[in-house]
């Protein structure tokens, strides 16, 4: 498979530039692209009806959840086309189906938008929260074309049995790449672990966006910001759909 491209695709840095998102190196974006593509296959059968229909444990670990999902992640994207060819018909399926079951998607967009989360009516948090879905999806989707040559090790997470947030370390490897650590932040939850944060490169998802989201939301307001992130999702969709033509 190719070495990975260390240059901003056009359809990344079209989107971050819109939504007043600038200053990020290739080499950190390109990582950050390439991690969230496995966050989301490592996470893409983690989902408790899956882990029965697996014969897995629904009740484990945080790194043992994520190690014992991630290879058969993997595997399930090498072989798949549609998936490596990036079709957002198929990922937005998957992700439905598969991922959100286990990421508490709701306290990652409060995390996200900040203050500006409260001072929002129950209507315009599930635009964001769908807004900001979509961006994640479409920025990202073309990543997973760079899993072929790809794996991940899993730390051990280091936790107390009373502890309900954790750290669980990891590092995607590539073929002659140097490797790129990803750390997921769990909470313990009573349906199980589930994420909402991760960092790659020393750089927190939550944190990156809520800085560019709190600019937008105070310039604009809430439903500036929404409109800012539909409009945005519009031209990437349209972007996606001239490059898949």
């Amino acid at each position: 498979m190719l070495a990975l491209s260390l240059q901003l695709t056009p359809r990344f840095s079209s989107a971050m530039r819109s939504i007043g998102i600038r200053g990020v190196s290739p080499r950190a974006t390109w990582s950050r692209r390439l991690a969230l593509a496995c966050l989301s296959v490592s996470l893409a059968f983690a989902a408790v009806g899956s882990a029965k229909a697996q014969g897995l444990p629904t009740a484990q670990s945080p790194d043992t959840l994520i190690k014992m999902v991630t290879q058969d992640i993997l595997d399930t994207v090498r072989n798949d086309r549609s998936l490596q060819s990036g079709d957002l018909t198929r990922l937005n399926a998957l992700v439905d189906q598969r991922v959100m079951p286990v990421v508490n998607f709701p306290r990652m967009t409060a995390l996200t938008v900040g203050i500006h989360w409260r001072r929002a009516s129950p209507e315009q948090q599930e635009k964001l929260m769908a807004a900001f879905r979509e961006l994640l999806l479409l920025t990202y989707s073309d990543a997973l074309k760079q899993v072929q040559d790809t794996t991940v090790q899993v730390r051990p997470a280091r936790y107390a049995p009373e502890d309900t947030d954790v750290i669980v370390r990891t590092f995607v490897v590539r073929t002659g790449k140097e490797p790129i650590q990803l750390d997921y932040r769990l909470e313990k939850t009573p349906t199980g672990w589930k994420i909402y944060d991760f960092n790659v490169l020393g750089l927190w998802l939550v944190d990156h966006y809520r800085s560019q989201f709190g600019q937008l939301a105070s310039a604009r307001g809430i439903d500036g910001l929404i409109a800012a992130l539909n409009n945005k999702n519009q031209s990437l969709r349209k972007l996606a759909a001239k490059s898949g033509s």
